[in-house]
């Protein structure tokens, strides 16, 4: 079945609370997995309120629903609330991964943290799950992260957010390496500015702002 049949399918199923078979007259109520997953479809059709909502009742369902705290998180991120987006997103990372879900949703919450922490700008917590998010995703013969439910949102995103959160603190040459890492995975021919004088990083805080927003379009 395709993804877009099956979400289809589920919206119908969703919106009638249950499934009834005149067979045998059973009746099967959605499951925290359902409304999670209906949540994500309204996610992505960037309903936010309406999502948050639906993985609010997944995880009232299944308290151990971890993508149900992975989508409040960032729902409530979206939101703008964003106290409350670090909060699920770190109550999700105590609990256990189905492990019939393919998705990493480990991974999708430690970015969600790093993009969330540097939203409040508290820039020691946005290195410290930024670097584990880059340590849980990181591998060999790979391809990059991707965010599953915003193919927009991929791991230069994480190390560009990485790169301003190094240079707020004072660890220019951390910003600098991961500036030029973006850069050469987006094939491009500048170098990163390593310049660590005045004007040096005045230019580097200049490049990294135009790498956010370049990232933002592609």
């Amino acid at each position: 079945m395709s993804r877009y049949l099956y979400k289809t399918t589920l919206l119908f199923f969703i919106a009638i609370g249950l499934i009834t078979l005149d067979a045998c007259r059973k009746k099967y109520y959605a499951t925290a997995e359902d409304m999670s997953e209906y949540g994500w479809v309204m996610y992505e059709t960037q309903d936010y309120l309406t999502s948050n909502s639906w993985f609010n009742t997944a995880v009232s369902e299944d308290a151990n629903w971890m993508d149900g705290y992975n989508g409040l998180g960032w729902s409530y991120a979206k939101l703008m609330v964003i106290d409350s987006s670090i909060d699920n997103f770190i109550t999700g990372l105590t609990k256990p991964q189905d492990k019939w879900n393919p998705t990493d949703i480990h991974s999708e919450i430690l970015a969600g943290l790093t993009f969330a922490y540097h939203a409040k700008g508290i820039d020691k917590k946005t290195i410290e799950y930024g670097r584990a998010f880059l340590d849980s995703t990181v591998k060999p013969l790979k391809a990059g992260w991707v965010f599953t439910h915003d193919s927009l949102l991929n791991y230069l995103d994480v190390r560009i957010t990485l790169a301003a959160s190094y240079f707020s603190v004072g660890k220019f040459d951390s910003a600098s390496l991961n500036v030029q890492i973006v850069l050469d995975s987006l094939n491009s021919s500048v170098i990163a500015v390593s310049d660590t004088s005045l004007e040096g990083r005045q230019k580097m805080a200049e490049q990294i702002s135009a790498l956010q927003t370049s990232l933002l379009k592609q």
